[in-house]
Formats: C-alpha cells, sequence, structure tokens
C-alpha cells in the first residue's frame, strides 16, 4: 500500500513539474529584442531588477515578476509574414518581414484586452489585443530584406496591413510603433 501511495505521488509530481516546464520558453541564444510582460503564462526571465533593467527603469518600468523575452531568431521561428506597405508621408512603399503579432503573444501565452507597447523614444500607446486578431499587424524585424537595428526603427516595429485591408484606409500612425522593445499586455 505504502508503495503505490509513494508511486502515485511520484508521478503526480511529474505530472506537475511536466506542466510547470510546458510554461516555459527556450532561452534566448541571441541579444533580447522584445520582452513582454503582464498575463503572460509562458516565460524565460525572472523578475524586474532595477539595475540590469536599466533602460526599463529609465522609462519607469518596475515591479514585474516574469517576462517573456524573445530574441530574433525566436522571432522568425514563429513564421515570417512579408508585408507590403506604401504610407502617404513616406517617400517609397516598403516591404516588412516578421511573425504576426498574433503568433507573437500566443507564443507568450498572453492574455488581456490592451497591449501597452514601449518604444526605445518613451512613445507608448495603447493596442487593443483585437488588433492581433482582427488584422494581420506583423512586428517587423526586417526592411527591404534588411534587418532594423536600433536607430533605424528597430527592433521592432509593429505595422499593419494598411494597403491590403479595407479596415484600416483611413488609419493613421498612432499605433505603428517603431523601435518597440517591450511589451506589458494587460
Amino acid at each position: 500500500m505504502k508503495s503505490r501511495l509513494l508511486g502515485a505521488f511520484v508521478a503526480l509530481g511529474l505530472l506537475a513539474s511536466g506542466a510547470a516546464s510546458a510554461q516555459l520558453l527556450p532561452e534566448p541564444a541571441g541579444p533580447v529584442v522584445l520582452t513582454i510582460t503582464g498575463t503572460v503564462d509562458k516565460t524565460n526571465r525572472g523578475p524586474f531588477d532595477p539595475f540590469l533593467d536599466g533602460l526599463l527603469n529609465s522609462h519607469g518600468v518596475t515591479g514585474f515578476q516574469k517576462a517573456a523575452t524573445f530574441d530574433v531568431a525566436m522571432l522568425e521561428a514563429l513564421g515570417m509574414k512579408s508585408l507590403k506597405v506604401r504610407y502617404p508621408e513616406w517617400p517609397k512603399g516598403y516591404t516588412f518581414e516578421g511573425p504576426l503579432l498574433r503568433d507573437v503573444l500566443t507564443a507568450a501565452g498572453a492574455r488581456g484586452s490592451t497591449i501597452r507597447f514601449l518604444g526605445l523614444d518613451g512613445y507608448e500607446p495603447e493596442i487593443p489585443v483585437t488588433d492581433a486578431y482582427n488584422h494581420d499587424a506583423v512586428l517587423a524585424v526586417k526592411v527591404d530584406g534588411r534587418y532594423l537595428g536600433i536607430g533605424d526603427r528597430g527592433p521592432v516595429w509593429l505595422v499593419y496591413p494598411r494597403d491590403t485591408d479595407p479596415k484600416l484606409k483611413g488609419m493613421d500612425d498612432s499605433k505603428w510603433l517603431w523601435a518597440g522593445f517591450f511589451m506589458t499586455v494587460e
């Protein structure tokens, strides 16, 4: 009887540890270009560190306990969507490449109704999570075949399919966050 009971406890422990590990994302191999906090179930980094997270701290971000972090390779592994866009004020049309916003949110196990997406310049629009599912919004890591870098609208640029989605024809650019690096999903 004791051995069966011990066996049952061991099996429950293995199931519980398997369920917990299923909630982990792989560790980024390269530099982190996107961090997602808030209501995320799949994480790969621990809590906010006021010293090591100096840029976040300077933007007033504090207090998260866990996060989902992605390097470029992890974002590319989610599947790259190509999107051609010509915004009226731009000098020409551009081809953007990156994963769909909804695929990134799914990979992080994100739940909620609002995304606050922070850019390096401090701009932080609130974006409805429904945008990720109602439109094929892309988190671009490339433009015209080259990777976006710091200083040229990277590391991540949220781009909407304005030219192909009739519901977005009159959309302003307030949600088109460039130089994005940090999201909070609530």
